[in-house]
């Protein structure tokens, strides 16, 4: 989507620019840049669709691109190409290790803080029945 339409669907809103920017938490100058752009990316719709509590359809009805987003009913979606599966299995498996070890030395510290809680209640309490494990 062209920036100057989403200006001119925001400003159809009567809401202004200051604030619009104040809500997305970027400066004015900013918001003024990315009116300038050719290509505004879906996620920044979004989120200018949530900071002015209107739909992301509303600032694409009536403009070229609202075919591009209603797709009929036959539409055959391509499969991703197979040269990507490998990274994908790589990367998951980069991602399990590394939440192995995390749980691992999580463990390793809970043990070792049972350990010093022990020590302490026996410490205080040296007279009672309590066993460390």
């Amino acid at each position: 989507m062209d920036g100057k339409i989403l200006k001119k669907k925001l400003q159809s809103l009567d809401i202004q620019m200051t604030e619009v920017a104040k809500r997305l938490n970027i400066s004015p100058q900013n918001l003024q840049n990315r009116f300038k752009s050719k290509e505004i990316t879906l996620d920044f719709l979004i989120e200018v669709s949530k900071a002015v509590n209107a739909s992301v359809y509303y600032f694409i009805k009536g403009t070229a691109y609202e075919n591009e987003f209603l797709q009929p009913d036959n539409v055959i979606l391509k499969e991703p190409d197979g040269e990507f599966i490998p990274n994908v299995v790589d990367a998951k498996n980069q991602t399990i290790e590394i939440l192995q070890r995390e749980v691992q030395d999580l463990r390793s510290d809970k043990d070792f803080l049972k350990k010093i809680i022990d020590s302490n209640l026996v410490k205080r309490n040296p007279d009672s029945d309590f066993e460390q494990a």
